[in-house]
């Protein structure tokens, strides 16, 4: 028993790090002499964990530790790649064409991996079906029997997406203590558009976050999911408070006003804006991340504005005109006002900005409600507030 007892340590060392090992055999066509890469999804984005060059038999193999399950991408190029949720101790074999790497690839020996195959294929088929009504509809020539067509083509959409969505909280209900179901916690449409866009389901964000922090109570993913179920029942509270605010008529103005001349020359006053939701925005014409963030706020813009969404754009400038110009080259459709005086930057100073480009979006009768939003993340708030 004694010998025992000094071996047992060993043996226990030598199996855990065992167990932290895993590995990734891959088999490409056409891969012959490209480089692929392996990356490490963080919190904070991928990280390069290892590349390789395909040499003869359109081979490839990596390996790595870790200690509990993590998020991998497989990579050719930055639009051909596939993503793969790998365990400790794992063998898992991939087989794809080097051309199209998301639409051809199987995997075996990873139970992770192939659950996000799963979403991944359901994906790529939803999208196709989308796709395809879309040129239907944009093949259309307006006549007798359009208005008819257009409802039914909007009807299939609403039906393709419908069913997307009950596939996606079934898939999250039946592997909830699995990362992946993370991964369907956030998968889109598109680049604007969640498949989980309505306030209730921030019901399984938390249901998911409280599963899993069970499980991996360690994992930077579950720690940023639970961080993230936290912040959107916040603001889902503010957003119902408002609400209720508005029905008793209790409205309160808690945020800063700003009364700046706009681009005729007019002082346009922030408080005086109609609009339920305002996106006050501080940026510059001459700082490109600005400029940037801007041209990707046009469509939600477009979508919300007539439902009760206004930008308010405050930039911090040195030249008048260069500022005019900017505005009507990217042709930016919403109120404009400009803080001239680089001395003193008035208004920016009393919003606390620390850089630009930023933003604070304000509910009209509850003061701010998120500051820096996204946009993707400012569409699904919008949606569930104005939709």
């Amino acid at each position: 028993m004694k010998h025992l007892l000094y071996i047992l340590p060993f043996l226990l060392l030598f199996s855990c790090g065992k167990s932290e090992k895993f590995r990734i055999n891959g088999e490409l066509e056409n891969g012959k002499d490209k480089i692929i890469y392996l990356e490490k999804l963080e919190v904070g984005g991928p990280v390069t964990a290892d590349s390789a060059r395909i040499r003869s038999g359109n081979r490839f193999s990596f390996s790595g530790k870790i200690s509990e399950p993590a998020f991998y991408r497989l990579r050719l190029d930055s639009n051909n790649f596939i993503t793969l949720l790998t365990e400790p101790g794992e063998r898992m074999t991939i087989e794809a064409s080097a051309s199209n790497l998301a639409g051809t690839y199987h995997v075996s020996g990873s139970e992770g991996s192939e659950l996000l195959k799963k979403l991944n294929d359901r994906l790529v088929r939803t999208k196709r079906q989308i796709d395809a009504l879309i040129t239907e509809f944009l093949a259309m020539e307006e006549g007798p029997g359009f208005e008819a067509e257009e409802i039914r083509i909007n009807q299939e959409l609403e039906k393709i997406i419908g069913d997307h969505r009950k596939f996606s909280i079934a898939f999250i209900l039946d592997n909830i203590e699995s990362l992946a179901a993370i991964t369907a916690l956030y998968q889109q449409i598109d680049d604007e558009n969640y498949v989980l866009n309505e306030t209730r389901d921030i019901q399984y964000l938390k249901i998911v976050a409280e599963s899993l922090k069970k499980k991996y109570p360690s994992s930077p993913h579950v720690r940023a999911l639970a961080a993230d179920a936290e912040n959107q029942e916040r603001q889902y509270e503010l957003f119902r408070l408002a609400a209720m605010a508005e029905q008793t008529g209790d409205v309160t103005t808690n945020y800063p006003d700003i009364i700046l001349p706009g681009t005729e020359g007019d002082t346009v006053r922030l408080h005086s804006l109609p609009q339920r939701y305002i996106l006050v925005l501080f940026g510059s014409s001459l700082d490109q991340t600005s400029v940037q963030y801007s041209r990707e706020l046009i469509p939600i813009y477009r979508a919300y504005h007539g439902k009760g969404f206004q930008v308010y754009q405050v930039s911090l400038e040195r030249d008048r005109q260069e500022w005019l110009n900017s505005i009507r080259f990217y042709e930016l459709p919403w109120i404009h006002v400009a803080e001239l005086d680089q001395e003193n930057f008035a208004a920016a100073r009393t919003y606390n900005v620390q850089q630009i480009p930023s933003n604070y979006l304000i509910n009209r009768d509850a003061g701010i409600i998120a500051t820096n939003i996204s946009v993707p993340e400012l569409r699904r708030r919008l949606s569930r507030a104005l939709d």
